[in-house]
């Protein structure tokens, strides 16, 4: 098995730890290792295609997401004084299973398609990377938690960034840094609105929401 390949299922093995680990802080340092295994995925490329552009990718993650976004998280937590997430309607063991099957099985079914249009004809990381994308998205429909839907984004942001390092590796660095940049934006709006939520239901629940009807 190939670096790429290793990378990328580690890249896997931290989604599933990121939406399981009910301690905040532990989840965000677990994205931020994940966010690390990224920019190694850049440099490891960029060495073996002498693609120049994917050292520029890792500079603009490293400073980004590896160290700007858990920022805004972690300060975010000390504001709001939060150590451990709320249960989820599905529990805190069945909801990652299902989520990582699901992804799982998503990836199998449509990663030739990505295949098809990919630089890099290698099935692992293309598969890492639609399984990253979904794990994002199932965090937004099985974790209540504002928080964890933050991180959920941020995963599937980084599912965004390892399809393109592998499909189109080629890519200006202008591209990477616009899908960052409204990234970055993204996180800051999320986690107000997240502290906002806190202060007004004295939770980050976000089906506490409901209680707005009427």
């Amino acid at each position: 098995m190939d670096v790429i390949s290793i990378l990328s299922i580690l890249m896997m093995v931290t989604s599933l730890l990121v939406f399981s680990l009910r301690k905040y802080k532990l989840s965000v340092y677990t994205y931020i290792i994940q966010t690390m295994l990224l920019v190694s995925v850049f440099y490891y490329l960029g060495v073996i295609h002498h693609a120049e552009e994917l050292f520029g990718w890792a500079i603009i993650a490293t400073v980004t997401k590896v160290i700007f976004v858990p920022f805004v998280l972690f300060r975010l937590i000390q504001k709001l004084k939060l150590v451990y997430e709320d249960e989820p309607t599905q529990g805190f063991f069945v909801s990652p299973i299902i989520a990582m099957g699901f992804s799982l099985a998503i990836a199998m079914s449509i990663y030739p398609i990505f295949m098809e249009f990919s630089l890099i004809k290698e099935s692992i990381p293309l598969i890492a990377s639609i399984v990253l994308f979904m794990m994002g998205v199932f965090g937004f429909i099985l974790r209540n938690s504002a928080f964890k839907q933050i991180l959920a984004y941020c995963m599937f942001e980084n599912g965004i960034h390892l399809s393109l390092a592998v499909m189109a590796y080629n890519s200006p660095e202008i591209a990477e840094l616009g899908i960052l940049t409204d990234a970055i934006f993204a996180v800051l709006i999320m986690a107000t609105l997240a502290e906002r939520f806190y202060k007004y239901f004295g939770s980050l629940d976000v089906s506490k929401a409901t209680e707005l009807k009427g």
